[in-house]
């Protein structure tokens, strides 16, 4: 079903008053900068009054300019950055975040939705300082809005649309918007635009979000803004999927975003170092908004792995067009490397005169190179655009354009960087020569054409072509390296932050990690809430039946402790029988309703351990920070005094020392 979308249908949602809005500062930021005279002074003192606005506007500045100067430190040169339509959506999106990091649609995974947000909005920023589609910071504040509608959805309808999502997962092959089509009579994606439309997005950037899911319908021209956009937008959210899906699924997303980098040229260097730049900047924006992360995959590893699957897989999902390593053979097969399939040398030769191409042919097959031929200018530049040959010779006379021409249009691309040019000219002065080096040929043949000076001239090129095959090979390997490493070291890392016994993180990893959603809590004067568990009669079980015995009930416990937390919440093992959990965005009473279901999941244990069948129950201490307490430490002792009373007041039992009194 296709959508059509009804604006007078948008209209009624907006007059519903539920669609998700601006409150506050960010109500006030988007207002002031729609009037026309708005005064940067005034525009600073109203974000000032938002600290953590200020915090994460700094650091949108600054994933800007960090390549190229000195850290942004201050509001104003915040603005000065940034601009006021990209402040302006920036209020929009991270005031939205911050109200609606939760709702009443069960199906819908609000920390999930934020976190691919923030991977989105940075993708597109690194993506488009690398191909200028638009402004990198108006292309951060389109990738964190771009899915807003599915969020509104959820938000005002949030039973049924839980029951659409529940529908689309269980099957697949009914497509998401044509589900809310039906429901809602308007799709997600023309939400997404109709509200980006509504708070002054400008229509350029309005238009690829309302394209996302159909760029078919596109019209842009390739290589016109327009598509740019476009294309920046769908590897964006590629990406964003990248970074969140499960290693089963990464192969074809890979391929897909590959597919959609097509039009950047971008090659395997340049997507790698972008893909670890994103990583890591997603890394460290959900990080300070305490949303959970899913472990990225490592792209290099990535990438290595599709390659040695073979070949064909990863061969027909990488167009010869993209800007990766490719290569067209006169089958028009496709390869990873840029070596021919037989590991010759392709050579193009361009002259109009078909015996003179006849010659030269002679001589480069002698040389044991793979021949191809162009008649005209024109001709040959499309056909080694196609071929990506490591030799050029061409007649300096050509119809259509010129053998200089030529050359300096190829060296201009990025497969002619790296090609040995030969220019053949009957004429042999001083500035005709010194021309044809300045447009990027290495070498000149005079005509008429001596075989044998013409083949030792082919002998010098040759040498070099075959020491840059050489040199790739040694990069691809290095590559290899570097991927095996990659995985080793986060494999060495992953061990020495998770408790071997129960796969849980452990203590080096809790206090880390603590650590941090202290931190942002208290800068975003945001809620924390932690659990302290400990195992009721652990030692008596250790001492009765055997270690062995004592494993399984601490296994069976993780075990079910990890199946009853929420999906903000992180447990860890933090030595022996006590376990640690970490409840961002919780107050004290959530937190207390968490442990309780926490406590329940456990004492419905029965652990076998051979004829034995072991009862297990814990006894749960929990605290929520509040103003009394000056640091971390404080709210760790907090919740392990709560542990200590429900041990006192008989096991099996929560308690928190706030509640008392």
């Amino acid at each position: 079903m296709a959508s059509h979308f009804d604006s007078s249908r948008y209209e009624a949602l907006k007059a519903s008053g539920e669609l998700p809005s601006p409150r506050g500062v960010a109500l006030a930021i988007v207002r002031l900068t729609q009037q026309e005279d708005v005064s940067m002074a005034e525009l600073a003192r109203i974000i000032r009054s938002d600290p953590a606005f200020v915090g994460r506007l700094i650091k949108a500045a600054n994933g800007i300019v960090a390549m190229t100067r000195r850290p942004v430190v201050s509001v104003q040169e915040a603005l000065m950055v940034l601009g006021l339509p990209a402040v302006r959506t920036m209020a929009l999106g991270f005031s939205l975040l911050s109200d609606y990091r939760g709702g009443a649609c069960e199906r819908f995974d609000y920390d999930a939705f934020w976190s691919s947000s923030l991977a989105a909005a940075v993708a597109a920023q690194v993506f488009a300082q690398r191909n200028r589609a638009g402004a990198p910071d108006e292309l951060f504040s389109l990738g964190l809005l771009s899915d807003v509608g599915s969020l509104a959805l959820a938000t005002i309808y949030p039973t049924e649309y839980a029951r659409i999502l529940a529908e689309a997962r269980r099957y697949p092959e009914r497509r998401l918007a044509d589900l809310e089509q039906r429901a809602f009579a308007i799709t997600h994606t023309d939400l997404s635009a109709a509200m980006l439309a509504d708070w002054g997005v400008p229509k350029v950037l309005v238009e690829p979000v309302r394209l996302s899911e159909t760029p078919e319908r596109s019209g842009a021209a390739p290589g016109s803004r327009d598509f740019l956009l476009l294309k920046t937008l769908l590897a964006a959210r590629t990406m964003a999927a990248l970074c969140l899906a499960p290693t089963a699924d990464r192969p074809a997303l890979l391929r897909e975003l590959i597919d959609t980098v097509a039009a950047f040229e971008m090659s395997p260097d340049e997507l790698l170092a972008a893909a670890d730049r994103i990583v890591a900047m997603w890394r460290d924006w959900v990080s300070d908004l305490a949303l959970p992360a899913a472990e990225p995959p490592v792209f290099s590893a990535l990438i290595e792995a599709a390659k040695q699957r073979g070949g064909e897989a990863f061969r027909a999902a990488t167009p010869e067009h993209s800007g990766f390593e490719c290569e067209s053979g006169q089958s028009g097969e496709v390869t990873v490397n840029d070596e021919a399939v037989d590991g010759s040398v392709r050579a193009l030769v361009v002259a109009a005169d078909p015996a003179l191409r006849a010659q030269l042919r002679a001589v480069l097959e002698a040389a044991d190179c793979q021949v191809f031929e162009a008649a005209d200018g024109a001709g040959g530049l499309e056909r080694a655009l196609e071929i990506q040959p490591h030799i050029l010779l061409s007649d300096w006379a050509l119809p259509q354009m010129d053998g200089l021409a030529l050359v300096r249009a190829l060296r201009a691309t990025r497969i002619g960087r790296s090609a040995y040019m030969l220019l053949l000219t009957e004429l042999d002065e001083e500035d005709r020569v010194v021309e044809a080096f300045a447009a990027g040929a290495d070498d000149f043949v005079g005509k008429p054409v001596k075989p044998r000076l013409l083949a030792a001239r082919l002998h010098a090129g040759l040498r070099v072509v075959r020491l840059q095959q050489e040199l790739e090979r040694d990069r691809e390997q290095i590559r290899r390296y570097a991927a095996e490493l990659a995985v080793s070291n986060r494999r060495l890392q992953e061990a020495a932050l998770t408790d071997t016994l129960t796969g849980l993180p452990n203590r080096r990893y809790a206090l880390d990690r603590m650590q941090q959603a202290w931190l942002a809590a208290t800068r975003n004067d945001q809620p924390l809430a932690c659990m302290i568990i400990d195992v009721d009669n652990f030692k008596q079980i250790n001492d009765t039946h055997g270690h062995d015995a004592g494993d399984r009930v601490l296994m069976a416990t993780a075990e079910a402790l990890r199946g009853a937390l929420r999906g903000q919440d992180v447990i860890c093992r933090t030595g022996g029988d006590e376990f640690l959990v970490i409840c961002p965005q919780s107050e004290l009473t959530a937190a207390i309703g968490c442990a309780e279901r926490l406590r329940q999941a456990v004492d419905a244990l029965e652990v076998a351990h051979g004829e034995l069948r072991l009862q297990v129950s814990i006894s749960v201490g929990v605290a929520a920070r509040d103003a009394s307490m000056a640091n971390l430490d404080a709210l760790i002792k907090r919740a392990d005094e709560g542990a200590y009373l429900a041990k006192r007041r008989g096991r099996n039992r929560i308690a928190a020392v706030q509640q008392m009194g």
